[in-house]
């Protein structure tokens, strides 16, 4: 719950940072890296090529979701990113051979429903969220990246090497250098910024990522993964409260529809008995 709690408070704190996205995804991981490497010894190790494979991954699924929502609301950011499972039922035939059961099929239907709501919605241009319709695209993306990420660990674990933590560790470290050095190419340009910023990216950095993976490498031993999933969903819910008592953003409610669903649907598909198509 504690680690749910961190994640959430991403949308509503990344609004709060004046820094242009890129240079906000970019030293937020940078922060996150050294936190990492400080709490959890096990990530303190050379990366070897099976950890480098899953940087673009990494990279995409924090840096993509940290650009959506700066140009959509922290509600649509999050519950488009939180449709992994749509991409995780696509994905996982061809890069782990897992066959998707009857389950997994009816979890992508409801996934792919909830997240055509958030297109039927009307786009509001709201000042912390200028430009919503790109921002649901790159918050998609995000989602897409996340999936990867996922499958990326799911193959790392199937060594038993311990290379989870080492993996997100040097994600966060290499993601620093990629994003400032693709600012340019994006039209942005570094901020000094104004301490209020620094102070909002290093909460987001100790806290919000670096501190919340190492309490979920740690925690996730001792939860079973049915629970463990089951009680990250308060992130999505929360993350949407928090942006909406901080910033005002309160989410169209075909958006809201659309989150619901997606969320119901997942946690269905998590709760009911099925056979696993997992070997």
């Amino acid at each position: 719950m504690l680690t749910a709690a961190l994640f959430a408070s991403g949308g509503a704190l990344l609004k709060a940072c004046d820094f242009p996205s890129l240079q906000r995804a970019g030293v937020r991981a940078a922060i996150a890296a050294m936190t990492i490497f400080v709490l959890l010894p096990e990530a303190r190790r050379w990366p070897n090529a099976r950890i480098l494979r899953l940087l673009p991954a990494y990279f995409g699924a924090t840096v993509l979701f940290v650009v959506a929502n700066s140009l959509t609301t922290a509600a649509n950011a999050i519950f488009l990113q939180s449709a992994a499972p749509l991409w995780l039922v696509l994905l996982g035939p061809l890069l782990l051979h897992e066959k998707p059961t009857r389950r997994d099929l009816l979890t992508l239907v409801g996934v792919f429903a909830g997240m055509a709501l958030f297109f039927v919605a009307p786009a509001e241009v709201l000042a912390t969220a200028p430009n919503p319709r790109l921002g649901d695209w790159f918050a998609i993306a995000s989602g897409l990246s996340y999936a990867l990420l996922l499958v990326g660990m799911r193959w790392l674990s199937r060594a038993g090497a311990g290379e989870q933590s080492a993996a997100v560790a040097w994600g966060n470290l290499l993601t620093f250098p990629i994003a400032m050095a693709l600012m340019p190419v994006f039209g942005q340009q570094p901020s000094v910024g104004r301490a209020g910023d620094w102070t909002v990216i290093l909460v987001l950095g100790v806290l919000q990522v670096g501190l919340a993976y190492a309490i979920m490498v740690r925690a996730i031993s001792h939860v079973p993964a049915m629970r463990a999933s089951l009680v990250m969903m308060i992130e999505p819910v929360l993350n949407s409260v928090l942006a909406w008592l901080v910033h005002g953003e309160a989410p169209h409610w075909l958006g809201a529809l659309g989150g619901a669903l997606i969320l119901g649907t997942v946690a269905s598909s998590t709760l009911l008995p099925g056979r696993s198509g997992a070997r």
